[in-house]
């Protein structure tokens, strides 16, 4: 049997009703007022410092003003300003060479090389197999002096080293020593640019990876096969001084080794945004390679390379040696401008399979082992029985 309310009662529930649903409403409306009106206090503050500094420039200054300059020149230090080590602002120029590295588009001439500071020249550390530099003979260890009729100088190498790099068909010249004998070739760009070496020592395989690109997938996994096919009884993976690429390749690349990750996170990477929530999951596949693994990482293995550092570890595929990695535990996009620029903005925080984030932290590796300023400018270089932490691998794995 329903019981009638009495109108006094109704209206008096009506208007509390009303009042609550008005307080929370203005409630709500001050705190998105209060966030805009702070936002727009810090804004005009801004827009204000940027306006004086125009008006003090083009009153004052002795010269001509470029508003494309000036312009990239106010986004980049933008950026800069975000003090984020993995965001950036890129010109158009460096927007075009930037995607097509990371889209594996680069063309090159099959060598991989590093500055020896002993010779002041660049050593060879490594020739991609089928490429134009090991047509021309080319070997690991050679000592390149000059490149297109420029001395490799400790001031000007890195610049020299993008000339072997380039569109197809271009060419460039390669001046070169082998035991005391000088030599130049002439070499034609065809080959897309290695980002995976390897090397044997015994039935050890040494997997080198200085980047992780969309043709770094490909590159990793002719390389583990043919180790495989070689009878290969253990990897090393080196991953020092690697810090280029996207969290996405690198994550393709473990894809290749670890099993379907089903504890943890469920996922071999996680992006976590601002907000806490969770903007991408990079889950794995039930393929994995068994054999023996260890992780070579230092101060300057960054971003991509230690999540496939971190999550080796965490699948329980392998141990890392080495030294505390660099702390970059975040995920980028890239956004191109109109005016062909582009910025690479931090978006997310990363959370590996199982461990903690790593980043602002860095990995400690397992085994520690500190090295000279001189070991680690030679890293590369030197060959297995002067790397400490190649020899302190191959003890474990001989244990």
């Amino acid at each position: 049997m329903s019981k009638k309310i009495p109108l006094g009662t109704g209206l008096a529930i009506l208007f509390i009703v009303m009042a609550a649903t008005i307080a929370i409403t203005m409630k709500v409306s001050m705190s998105v007022y209060n966030s805009l009106i702070g936002d727009l206090t810090n804004r005009t503050s801004m827009y204000s410092n940027l306006s004086e500094v125009d008006e003090l420039v083009r009153e004052e200054f002795y010269g001509d003003i470029s508003s494309d300059s000036v312009n990239a020149g106010i986004a980049e230090g933008y950026i800069s300003g975000l003090n984020d080590p993995a965001s950036y602002y890129l010109s158009s120029t460096e927007y075009v060479n930037y995607y097509n590295r990371l889209r594996g588009k680069m063309s090159g001439t099959g060598l991989t090389c590093k500055f020896n500071s002993d010779t002041g020249h660049l050593y060879v550390t490594a020739v991609a197999v089928n490429s134009p530099a090991e047509a021309a003979g080319f070997k690991t260890g050679d000592e390149i002096t000059s490149i297109d009729n420029k001395e490799v100088t400790s001031k000007n190498y890195k610049e020299l080293l993008l000339n072997l790099e380039g569109e197809k068909l271009s060419s460039v010249n390669v001046t070169y020593v082998r035991n005391g004998e000088s030599k130049t070739e002439n070499l034609v760009m065809g080959y897309s640019l290695s980002t995976v070496n390897v090397k044997s020592v015994g039935s050890v395989g040494i997997v080198s990876i200085n980047a992780f690109y969309e043709n770094t997938v490909s590159q990793f996994k002719d390389a583990i096969n043919n180790l495989i096919d070689n009878k290969c009884t253990a990897i090393i993976f080196d991953v020092r001084n690697c810090s280029e690429g996207s969290i996405k390749y690198a994550t393709e690349v473990l894809d290749v080794l670890v099993p379907v990750a089903t504890d943890g996170t469920a996922a071999m990477a996680t992006a976590v945004g601002k907000d806490g929530k969770t903007i991408k999951t990079y889950p794995s596949d039930s393929d994995c390679v068994v054999l023996p693994m260890l992780v070579l990482v230092n101060g300057k293995t960054s971003g991509p390379a230690e999540l496939f550092a971190c999550d080796l570890r965490d699948f329980g595929k392998a141990e890392l040696i080495g030294t505390t990695t660099n702390g970059i535990g975040t995920m980028q996009e890239i956004h191109q401008f109109a005016d062909g620029g582009a910025v690479v903005l931090t978006i997310a925080e990363i959370l590996p399979y199982k461990s903690e984030s790593y980043n602002k932290t860095g990995l400690k590796p397992d085994y520690d082992i500190p090295l000279t300023e001189e070991q680690t400018s030679k890293i590369g270089i030197m060959s297995e029985s002067e790397d400490p932490h190649i020899q302190k691998a191959l003890d474990l794995l001989n244990q």
